[in-house]
């Protein structure tokens, strides 16, 4: 039994080498990271702008009378008249 040590895997290329080759050729790949990075930065601009901090101090409540009008179920008045759907 002999143990060779010559490698049958050619080395691979330098970074360098790679990140030229990924910038030269259209690529599926290069394609979607741009399209994902421009996503991604267009949704944290819209974060910031919007939903960052209220326009007033004054316009905060409590989240227990949020969750008591999100959860309520409003009271159904009895209509004053004729039914229609008999």
């Amino acid at each position: 039994m002999t143990i060779t040590l010559n490698d049958r895997n050619p080395p691979r290329p330098a970074l360098q080498a790679r990140l030229a080759s990924w910038v030269r050729g259209p690529t599926f790949g290069r394609d979607i990271v741009i399209v994902l990075a421009i996503k991604f930065s267009l949704l944290i601009v819209l974060k910031y702008t919007f939903f960052n901090h209220p326009l007033a101090e004054n316009m905060s409540m409590p989240p227990a009378l949020v969750a008591q009008a999100l959860l309520s179920v409003p009271a159904s008045h009895p209509s004053q008249g004729e039914q229609h759907a008999r």
